[in-house]
């Protein structure tokens, strides 16, 4: 009966660990600016396409995502990247570009490298978790054997208390 009652304690333990990883907010807020032509700055709405790529000169983003109708005040934009598709980024150094309709970006892509040192702070989380149920099934065990020992030793005086009265 124990035994099963450890196994789901463990079960859902574990279960527990996994919904961790479902919390993890992965939304890179990211902020630019644009510009005209002449250099002032760009006042409106504006469609924006955002990119990453594995490496500065590669082709073919691995990643895409398209915002529609973004606010531009005093030249100044910000957007939450992986609202639209999801984003999953590692703890690697990607590079982003951003392209605007009807503005000329340049094409500069911008290194990031910060998103995936937070997001595995969630693996860090469920390790720590599963330490911590380690450690607490060990502790159970030990309590179980201490038991099991106290019950040996008290029928071995009850035996031995037994057989000195009888002598």
């Amino acid at each position: 009966m124990k035994a099963k009652y450890n196994f789901i304690l463990v079960f859902l333990c574990l279960v527990m660990v996994d919904f961790t990883f479902g919390q993890t907010n992965r939304l890179v807020h990211f902020q630019g600016q644009l510009t005209t032509s002449d250099g002032q700055p760009f006042e409106g709405e504006v469609t924006l396409t955002f990119n990453f790529y594995k490496t500065l000169r590669s082709t073919t983003p691995f990643w895409s995502e398209t915002h529609e109708n973004v606010p531009v005040q005093n030249g100044v934009y910000e957007v939450l990247l992986g609202s639209q598709n999801p984003l999953r980024l590692s703890y690697k150094k990607y590079f982003l570009e951003v392209k605007a309709d009807g503005l000329e970006t340049g094409f500069v892509r911008t290194p990031i490298s910060g998103p995936g040192y937070n997001w595995r702070l969630s693996y860090l989380f469920a390790a720590y978790t599963i330490v911590w149920v380690a450690i607490f099934l060990y502790l159970l065990s030990i309590a179980r054997r201490q038991k099991r020992i106290i019950n040996e030793l008290e029928i071995l005086t009850k035996t031995s208390n037994k057989e000195s009265i009888e002598m």
